[in-house]
Order: structure tokens, then C-alpha cells, then sequence
């Protein structure tokens, strides 16, 4: 599915400090969802492409949300992510910092792939795509069409044209 150079380049990229946590703009938008759309009770949560440290999840896991970490490569800690977590389907996906980093449309597709195979029927996937870094030169737009391909309903609901956040329903 990917190749060992590209799983490398996306691994580099993984943050412990700056906008994770609770200065993401992602998981400040799964928070919003969940608590207008789902209950914090029972929402199941997928923080995709978690990073090394899965900040993002420790951060939801101490507000009380249900969410697992999923990460590849050499950035798996199985004391931090789930190795199964992708067997199973969860009311909310969210990718923070990850199509970003995926490295041309191929590996951008399977990345997509492989998170809406793990959305709930009516559930939703939540990713920005920052400018920076950014390893294809794919544009938001090419982006956003990528992932209409694989959802019903893609729409920004944040950030800017340029740097967009999406909530694509299943």
C-alpha cells in the first residue's frame, strides 16, 4: 500500500510541541462535533496518523472521549497506539497533519482509503491539509476532490481556502 520511502517521509514529519493537543485546530473541531452532533459518552473516536506521541488522543482520552491512536511505520508504540484499531469503525475518523504529508496522490488515495473503510455509515472524517509541510503538490482543491471520491458529502469548515479543514460524511 506504501512504499518505504514514502512511510518515511511521512513518519519525519510527526510533532510532539506546537499546534497538537488542545492547539490543533482538528481536534478542536472533532470536540465541536461531538459535543453539537454525538454525546461524549458514547462517540467512538479513530485519531488517524496519531504520531509518535499521539498528543491529540491524550488530550481527548483526559477531556473523556472515547478515541484510540492509529499511527504506522517506525512511529508505532504499541504502549500508545492500537494495532487493531483499523478493525474496527468509529462515529468519527480524524486525521490531523496527515494528508499533508502524504507524498502524490497515490499514497494520498490509499491513505483516504484506509480511513473511510474504518467511518461508521452516517459517521464522519475530519483532516485539515496545512501548507506546511506539504509533500505532494497536490492543491486543496485536487485534495478535496480526492476525498469526494470516497465520501458523500465533503465540506470546509475551517481554516482558509488555501490551509482548508473538512468534514467529509460517510
Amino acid at each position: 500500500m506504501y512504499n518505504q520511502e514514502h512511510v518515511a517521509i511521512a513518519n519525519k514529519t510527526s510533532r510532539g510541541k506546537g499546534f497538537i493537543g488542545r492547539m490543533a485546530i482538528t481536534p478542536e473541531y472533532v470536540r465541536e462535533y461531538v459535543n453539537t452532533a454525538l454525546s461524549i459518552h458514547t462517540a467512538t473516536i479513530l485519531d488517524f496518523g496519531a504520531g509518535k506521541t499521539a498528543e491529540h488522543t491524550k488530550a481527548m482520552l483526559n477531556d473523556g472521549y472515547q478515541v484510540l491512536a492509529h499511527e504506522f511505520g517506525d512511529n508505532v508504540d504499541p504502549k500508545v497506539h492500537c494495532e487493531l484499531a483499523l478493525l474496527n469503525e468509529y462515529d468519527i475518523v480524524f486525521a490531523s497533519n496527515v494528508l499533508n504529508v502524504q507524498s502524490d496522490e497515490e499514497m494520498a488515495r490509499a491513505t483516504i482509503s484506509q480511513a473511510s473503510e474504518c467511518v461508521k455509515t452516517d459517521g464522519a472524517f475530519i483532516a485539515n491539509y496545512p501548507s506546511d509541510p506539504r509533500k505532494s503538490d497536490l492543491t486543496p482543491s485536487e485534495m478535496m476532490d480526492i476525498l469526494c471520491d470516497y465520501f458523500k458529502f465533503v465540506m470546509k469548515v475551517g481554516g482558509t481556502n488555501a490551509k482548508p479543514l473538512w468534514c467529509c460524511l460517510k
